[in-house]
């Protein structure tokens, strides 16, 4: 289960992912909430519109020690860290994030989402 969602995870870290709505459907959850990294709400309908105006990055997103804790049959929590990477190399704006993942009508979606900003931390 732990590599499904990581690969779901890191789905939605693409450019191409995240322009794709049928994409967006399939992995997040209808009644969809996030805190973003700035502080910022979201919702299914907001984060659908955010993402659809984002321009083609200069980088990537770059993702590490993933944590996967199920808290009930149907529902995992997944921790992990991200930094943004330049295409110079050089990286900026670490997070830790969380993700809570849902069994909805066969398919897992990310239902929650939240990032926190922290300190440097090496990458690996």
């Amino acid at each position: 289960m732990k590599e499904l969602l990581i690969e779901q995870e890191e789905l939605l870290h693409n450019y191409e992912t995240r322009h794709n709505k049928r994409e967006i459907i399939r992995l997040i959850h209808p009644e969809f909430r996030e805190v973003g990294q700035s502080g910022t709400s979201f919702s299914f309908k907001t984060i659908i519109e955010m993402m659809s105006s984002e321009k083609q990055p200069s980088g990537h997103v770059h993702a590490q020690d993933y944590e996967c804790i199920q808290l009930e049959y149907s529902v995992f929590l997944m921790l992990y860290k991200t930094a943004w990477v330049s295409k110079d190399g050089s990286a900026s704006y670490f997070a830790k994030r969380s993700s809570i993942w849902v069994l909805n009508n066969g398919a897992w979606q990310m239902k929650y989402h939240q990032g926190t900003p922290c300190d440097e931390f090496t990458l690996v």
